[in-house]
């Protein structure tokens, strides 16, 4: 659920996780099999982590979104202007995007689905089950057995099933969901959508596309910067 939506201003005090630096030491990604969830916990947390970011290392400003995957006016951003925001900056190397997890305390299923798609991250598939997790919504919510659909849907997308669902239901991106959530807490958030345009500007809840163009060019324009 989110408060009434508007660009507003705020220091960012939440601990971007997606530095790859949150749960210990650097691993080499390359050394595991794709689409495969490694069997250590560590290394899960590390690849879910790096996996939940996109775009260039070097781009000149970072995009965070606060999200729920029940969170119907989250659903609205993704259907509506993710992929605008994704071409327009991710893709284009002007921004990095992290997407961060804060799950309503009123959606019960929020939490397994964010383990759904941090299992995916750690085999190299977060984005790929983070649509899904939106666009399928409907499914999930009403499941008898969500990890049954979230296996299947692994599945789908390239994910060997053994160690995906071992990672659902043992818990393993726990820390990390944890982390997530006291993070934000931390920062004084307390809805979703929430984003964070360059460490400094917050857009709480949906707004127009052009509403967020705006906001995002302006910090551009504000560091000398051009705009798409």
């Amino acid at each position: 659920m989110t408060r009434a939506p508007g660009p507003g201003r705020l220091f960012l005090t939440i601990s971007l996780l997606g530095l790859g630096l949150a749960f210990g030491r650097p691993v080499n990604v390359s050394a595991q099999e794709p689409y495969v969830v490694p069997a250590d916990q560590e290394v899960v947390l590390q690849r879910a982590d790096r996996a939940r970011v996109k775009g260039d290392s070097a781009a000149p400003i970072r995009i965070v979104e606060i999200s729920d995957f029940e969170c119907p006016y989250c659903r609205q951003f993704h259907l509506e202007s993710a992929r605008t925001i994704d071409s327009l900056y991710v893709q284009s190397g002007i921004a990095r995007y992290l997407w961060i997890s804060f799950p309503n305390s009123t959606h019960p299923r929020a939490w397994p689905a964010v383990e759904a798609a941090f299992c995916a991250g750690a085999a190299g598939r977060f984005w790929a089950m983070h649509d899904i997790m939106f666009e399928r919504v409907d499914q999930w919510k009403s499941a008898v057995d969500p990890v049954s659909l979230f296996v299947q849907w692994a599945v789908e997308i390239g994910i060997e099933a053994q160690g995906y669902e071992y990672c659902l239901r043992n818990d393993v991106p726990a820390p990390l969901q944890v982390a997530d959530y006291d993070s934000a807490l931390r920062s004084g958030i307390a809805s979703t959508p929430f984003f964070v345009v360059g460490d400094s500007l917050a857009i709480r809840g949906v707004v127009s596309m052009e509403r967020f163009r705006s906001a995002i060019d302006s910090v551009l324009i504000a560091r000398g910067l051009e705009t798409p």
